[in-house]
């Protein structure tokens, strides 16, 4: 990366980019230019995870403190060299809106520039975006996170697996993990969404005093949410590695089976300390790979599983 007064060459691309020191997780915490090192260097494992993927950031551009919001929208002054794709509107699917999509340290590196703190990516590609090639369920505590979430993480693996489901876990840098299933791209989502309510259902038969599918917030009383529903066209979650608008800098993290078993906390790896994860193997290097076609699956699934897919 090179710099030419207000822009640098990124992958061969000229990012605008000013401003470099401004702390953007608040006094004394990491500067845009720390924070677009790290997308560089974390880039090598993102890159195939946020294929063709449309994302949604959440742009802080005054820094953290001052106010965030949530961008769908690419914008006319975007350089050119972004790519977006058109994505029809549920509602109406004559009418479209042009998403970004991360295919480049570059445009990660702009991303940072107009002060996105955090990238929230589609469940689906950009040429199929009704169809599903992830299933996503937010363990997400009452409050702040307990180590019970962990637990269910763990125990929700155990029963997935148990059906021949091939699970993966991420932090989220925040409260809870994300139990996540990588798909062949067979299903629009109105199919996955009730596919995940009924294993959620499984879920919660096991330990209906802990768990609920309610997200009404009065209405979980006190017990962990099994969020099923960024499962939905158009609805996204974190994305690996990225950070989160949070002081520290805290990154949604994939782990291995393994860390989540002697215990890890959502917010324990941040851009400060992610070199040392990143010296070891990659815990998610053959998610797609290891995609499950569910319409074979679900030959030999449970009855109410596969009544959920008719």
């Amino acid at each position: 990366m090179s710099r030419d007064g207000g822009t640098r060459i990124v992958d061969g691309k000229p990012v605008p980019f000013t401003h470099p020191d401004k702390a953007l997780f608040g006094a004394g915490g990491a500067t845009k230019a720390t924070l677009a090192a790290y997308y560089q260097r974390v880039w090598p494992r993102m890159a195939a995870l946020l294929a063709d993927r449309p994302v949604t950031i959440k742009r802080y551009p005054r820094g953290l403190g001052a106010g965030g919001f949530y961008q769908r929208r690419a914008q006319d002054w975007f350089p050119p060299w972004v790519r977006t794709a058109a994505l029809p509107m549920k509602d109406d699917p004559k009418k479209v809106v042009h998403e970004v999509v991360v295919d480049s340290p570059a445009t990660a590196v702009f991303l940072v520039n107009i002060g996105a703190l955090e990238i929230h990516a589609s469940l689906a590609r950009a040429e199929a975006p009704d169809i599903a090639d992830q299933m996503i369920f937010d363990l997400d505590p009452p409050g702040d996170y307990t180590d019970a979430v962990r637990r269910v993480a763990v125990d929700f693996r155990g029963m997935l697996e148990a059906l021949g489901l091939p699970v993966f876990v991420k932090t989220t840098g925040s409260r809870g993990f994300h139990v996540t299933i990588p798909l062949k791209p067979q299903f629009p989502f109105d199919a996955t969404r009730r596919l995940a309510r009924a294993l959620g259902e499984r879920m919660i038969a096991s330990n209906p005093e802990l768990l609920t599918l309610n997200a009404r917030k009065a209405a979980r009383k006190g017990r962990i949410l099994i969020d099923i529903w960024r499962n939905a066209y158009a609805q996204t979650a974190v994305a690996p590695y990225s950070t989160r608008a949070r002081a520290r800098a805290t990154v949604a993290t994939p782990l291995a089976w393994d860390e989540m078993t002697q215990g890890v906390h959502p917010r324990h790896w941040t851009i400060h300390n992610i070199e040392e994860r990143l010296k070891r193997p990659d815990p998610w290097t053959d998610f797609f790979k290891r995609a499950i076609g569910l319409k074979a699956w679900s030959l030999n699934a449970p009855d109410d599983l596969r009544e959920a897919l008719a």
